[in-house]
């Protein structure tokens, strides 16, 4: 079992990545559209500048969670380090939990009743695309972040306290 849920999740984790790619390689030919279309062209395509808004979003928020997943976010470990080791995994514990519950409450509920709200809003230049849309990245990233974590989380309790390594990869 922990070996399929092993491949689903490197599965996951691959997938997102390359659609991470996708979208930074259309940004990259949107904006460089954007530039020779009115450099070169003498008229800028209309949509240019508002795709790759809508494309950065959705890299924000997809990259974000990729870089959580990596644990390579910015991570200050300074006093809990000087910790018994039963309560630095205590505080990692607490520290996971309080994530899980960001990520629920702002990103998914939060993120889901925003995108709803302006799933009605098409975009000027592109009206094929709606507001509500555009917001999806804020729940759907927020699901991989609360999936993540709660790996992490389950990692941390499995864990003996003494065998507990840093939490990201900035700390070593």
């Amino acid at each position: 079992m922990k070996k399929v849920l092993s491949q689903v999740r490197h599965g996951l984790v691959g997938l997102l990545r390359w659609v991470v790619i996708v979208l930074v390689a259309l940004m990259t030919l949107d904006v460089l559209w954007g530039v020779f279309s009115r450099f070169v062209l003498g008229n800028q395509a209309p949509y240019t500048d508002e795709a790759a808004r809508v494309l950065l979003v959705w890299i924000s928020f997809l990259g974000g969670a990729l870089a959580f997943e990596a644990r390579a976010h910015l991570g200050v470990d300074f006093l809990v380090s000087k910790l018994d080791p039963e309560v630095r995994k205590l505080c990692a514990i607490m520290v996971e939990l309080l994530v899980l519950a960001l990520a629920v409450a702002v990103f998914i509920c939060g993120g889901w009743r925003m995108a709803e709200a302006q799933m009605g809003a098409a975009l000027a230049t592109m009206p094929f695309l709606t507001r509500g849309m555009v917001y999806m990245a804020v729940p759907v990233g927020g699901a991989f972040v609360a999936l993540f974590t709660l790996e992490m989380l389950v990692d941390i309790v499995r864990t003996p306290a003494e065998k507990l390594g840093a939490m990201t990869q900035s700390e070593g």
